[in-house]
């Protein structure tokens, strides 16, 4: 069981440069109703109180902007943090993970929450119910059934196979792990199966540590281009429609 010890932190990864939104600035900065995209979500994950530390990843280029909107939009919130985002996703974890570390002491139960800076709906519910099931495992996903028949093709051009969609799930974020699980996973990969990671739980899967799931939603959807960016707007503009409190 999770006890009284354990300490939340949360990483934000907004290091991302957008070149499917065909956007001059990076579509986690972009404004999306009264904030810039990330913000939503950060302003979401900073209402539950057991996170002791948000940190926001950022790449150099775009630093300045990130520290901007955080000082504009969060009201200075003493939790909030900045630092260096890397080359890619992993590369911008890291460096989150060693601030962490760098500044606190990491107990053995201590526990992170990665989140997308592009995924702005994310829930209280959500965020409630990674950090409960943190309590039963050392890796747990965010995930939502998958709605679509999936067919798989190995040459793009004929079926392969044609999974059960009842075992199909869509992995999104928060996703949850322990700090010192995580890390001695990515440190445990090799250097193949390290370049071939999509997303993170599978540092911890492929080495059969066993990777928990709670229920996304809908809503709780990725922006990558920019039909998801005007379906962001809509969302954002009817989202006590959508969701319950």
């Amino acid at each position: 069981m999770q006890d009284i010890g354990t300490t939340t932190y949360c990483a934000v990864l907004a290091g991302g440069v957008g070149t499917r939104m065909n956007s001059p600035i990076p579509k986690q900065f972009l404004m999306l109703g009264d904030a810039p995209v990330f913000i939503h979500g950060v302003r979401t994950l900073l209402a539950e109180p057991q996170i002791k530390e948000l940190w926001v990843g950022s790449n150099g280029d775009w630093y300045s902007l990130a520290e901007e909107q955080i000082h504009a939009f969060l009201k200075d919130d003493g939790r909030v943090r900045l630092c260096e985002g890397g080359t890619d996703r992993e590369g911008t974890l890291m460096n989150i993970l060693a601030a962490i570390c760098r500044e606190n002491e990491i107990g053995e139960d201590d526990i992170v929450l990665i989140h997308d800076a592009v995924r702005p709906f994310v829930t209280g519910r959500i965020i409630r119910d990674l950090i409960k099931e943190m309590a039963f495992c050392e890796a747990c996903n965010t995930v939502i059934p998958v709605n679509d028949t999936i067919i798989r093709s190995i040459n793009g051009t004929e079926v392969a196979d044609i999974p059960a969609r009842s075992e199909l799930f869509a992995g999104q974020s928060p996703q949850g792990f322990r700090i010192k699980t995580l890390l001695n996973a990515f440190r445990n990969l090799d250097a193949d199966t390290r370049s071939k990671l999509t997303e993170t739980t599978k540092a911890c899967f492929v080495q059969g540590i066993p990777v928990h799931i709670v229920r996304g939603e809908l809503y709780n959807f990725k922006i990558t281009s920019q039909f998801d960016f005007q379906l962001a707007e809509y969302v954002c503009r009817h989202l006590n429609e959508l969701r319950p409190l």
